[in-house]
C-alpha cells in the first residue's frame, strides 16, 4: 500500500473559539498521525468568507499547485475544515491529487479502529451517511443517466442509483445493529435490576481511559497511543472497599467538532453515560491544551444532558509533566479532582477512596444479629447484594453479629430476613 504523504491546509476562519492557533494545528496533526498519514508541509491561511469555486482564493490555489509540483511525492491534500463536494472536486481536478477534510479523515480512523461487529457496523453507517451527504458534488460522471440491470429505468441518473444503493445498505446495517443492541440491552437491564453501581470513564481521545481501566481492574483492554483506540464500550468489575462490586465502563473518546455522522452512529454508546452513578472525567494533564479538552468534554456532556451528574476529574499522565502545574481557577473552585499516572500505577489507591466516597449514597451499612440457623441464608443474600465486613460470634453461642455493606435497595429485605 502506497504511503500517504501530503500537505495540510490549515484554515483560520477567525471565529474558532476553542482551539485557536497552535492548538488547532496540533490536533489535526495528531489526527493525521493517528491515521498513519505523513504531513510534509503545512500551509496556513485565513478565510473569512469561502470562495464559491475552490473555497480558497485563486492565488492560494495556484500557490499550492506549485508546492505540489515541487514535491512530487505528495499524494493528498488535507483541510482542517469542511469544504463542499463541488469545491473538493474542483480542487482535485486542478491539483491532480485527492483532497480530504478533517471529517473524512476521522471516518477513516474509526474504520481502522473498529474491531467488534457492533463497532464495524456503526463505523460503516457513519461513513455511508457521510458519503450520502456529499453525493451531489461527487463528480460529473454521477450526473449522467443510466439504464439496465440494477436501475429503475433508462432515465435514472447514476447519482440516484448510488444514493439508492447507499440507502439500501444503511437500512440493512440498521437492522443488523438493532439485533446486536437488543442483546446489549438485555445485559444492561440485568445490571440495572441488580443495582450494581456503574462508573463511566469519559474524556478526550487518547487521554488514557483504557490504560486507567486496565490499571484499576487488572484487565487487558486494548490500548494504543493513538486517537480513538476505543470505539465500543468495555465494562469490567472491580471491588471498591465500602461499596462492593462496581462496574467500570470505558467509552469512545471525545474530540472537538466530532463529525455529526460519527456522533449519530455512536449516540447510543455515549448515552450509556447517562445511566452511570459516577463519571470519571479523564484528562491528559501533560497536554498543554488540557483545559480546552476539559471544555470540550463539558460541552458534550451538556449536550447529552448529564452535565450535573456526580463527577471526579482525573488528571492522568502526571508523570509526563515537564513544568509546575497551575490549574485553572474554575477547576480549583468547582470540581473534585485527583492526580494519577495510570501507566506508572500511581494515585490509584487515593482514586479508589474518592470513588468509594462518591458512591456511598448507593449503599447501606448494616449491623445484624443473626441466629446460626439463619446465617447461611442471610450470608447468601448479602453476597448477592454486597459483602460482609466482619463476623463476630456472641457469647450466648446462638447468635452472630454480621457487619455488612449492601446496595441500598436491598437493605430492608436483608434486615427482614435476619429477623425471621
Amino acid at each position: 500500500m502506497e504511503e500517504r504523504r501530503g500537505i495540510l491546509i490549515l484554515v483560520d476562519r477567525g471565529n474558532d473559539g476553542l482551539f485557536p492557533g497552535k492548538g488547532k494545528r496540533r490536533e489535526i496533526e495528531a489526527i493525521a498521525w493517528s491515521a498513519g498519514w505523513k504531513l510534509l508541509e503545512v500551509v496556513e491561511c485565513r478565510v473569512r468568507k469561502p470562495f464559491h469555486r475552490y473555497y480558497l482564493g485563486k492565488g492560494k490555489v495556484e500557490e499550492i499547485k506549485t508546492l505540489l509540483e515541487d514535491n512530487p511525492e505528495t499524494n493528498f491534500v488535507l483541510f482542517n475544515v469542511e469544504i463542499t463536494p463541488s469545491q473538493q472536486r474542483n480542487l482535485e481536478e486542478f491539483w491532480q491529487v485527492p483532497v480530504y477534510t478533517k471529517n473524512a479523515l476521522i471516518h477513516e480512523i474509526f474504520a481502522q479502529r473498529a474491531r467488534t461487529a457492533q463497532g464495524k457496523i456503526k463505523v460503516e453507517l457513519a461513513q455511508l451517511r457521510y458519503q450520502l451527504s456529499r453525493l451531489t458534488g461527487k463528480g460529473r460522471d454521477l450526473s449522467q443517466t443510466g439504464g439496465g440491470i440494477g436501475t429503475r429505468g433508462p432515465g435514472e441518473q447514476k447519482i440516484e442509483v448510488e444514493r439508492r444503493k447507499i440507502k439500501d445498505r444503511i437500512t440493512y446495517l440498521n437492522r443488523e445493529l438493532q439485533k446486536i443492541e437488543r442483546q446489549r440491552k438485555v445485559q444492561k437491564n440485568l445490571r440495572q435490576v441488580n443495582k450494581i453501581p456503574n462508573v463511566a470513564l469519559v474524556g478526550y481521545t487518547n487521554a488514557g481511559k483504557s490504560t486507567l481501566l486496565n490499571a484499576l481492574t487488572g484487565s487487558q483492554v486494548y490500548v494504543e497511543e493513538r486517537m480513538f483506540a476505543t470505539l465500543d464500550p468495555t465494562t469490567r468489575k472491580l471491588f471498591i472497599p465500602g461499596v462492593g462490586e462496581t462496574l467500570f465502563t470505558d467509552t469512545v473518546g471525545f474530540i472537538r467538532e466530532i463529525p455529526p455522522t460519527i456522533k449519530d452512529a455512536f449516540r447510543a454508546t455515549l448515552e450509556e453515560i447517562k445511566d452511570a452513578d459516577l463519571i470519571l472525567e479523564v484528562i491528559d494533564i501533560s497536554d498543554e491544551d488540557y483545559y480546552l479538552h476539559f471544555q470540550v468534554i463539558n460541552q458534550i456532556l451538556e449536550e447529552l444532558g448529564i452535565s450535573s451528574s456526580p463527577r471526579i476529574l482525573i488528571f492522568n499522565k502526571i508523570d509526563l509533566l515537564r513544568s509546575p502545574l497551575i490549574l485553572e481557577r474554575e477547576i480549583e473552585e468547582n470540581y473534585n479532582y485527583i492526580f494519577v499516572s495510570a501507566q506508572k500505577m500511581t494515585g490509584l489507591e487515593e482514586l479508589q477512596k474518592e470513588i468509594s466516597l462518591s458512591l456511598q449514597h448507593k449503599v447501606s451499612r448494616l449491623r445484624l444479629r443473626v441466629s446460626y440457623s439463619q446465617l447461611s441464608s442471610v450470608q447468601k443474600e448479602i453476597y448477592h447484594q454486597g459483602y460482609i465486613e466482619n463476623l463476630e460470634a456472641l457469647e450466648n453461642g446462638e447468635e452472630v453479629v454480621v457487619e455488612c455493606v449492601v446496595r441500598k435497595e436491598a437493605s430492608s429485605e436483608i434486615f427482614r430476613l435476619s429477623q425471621t
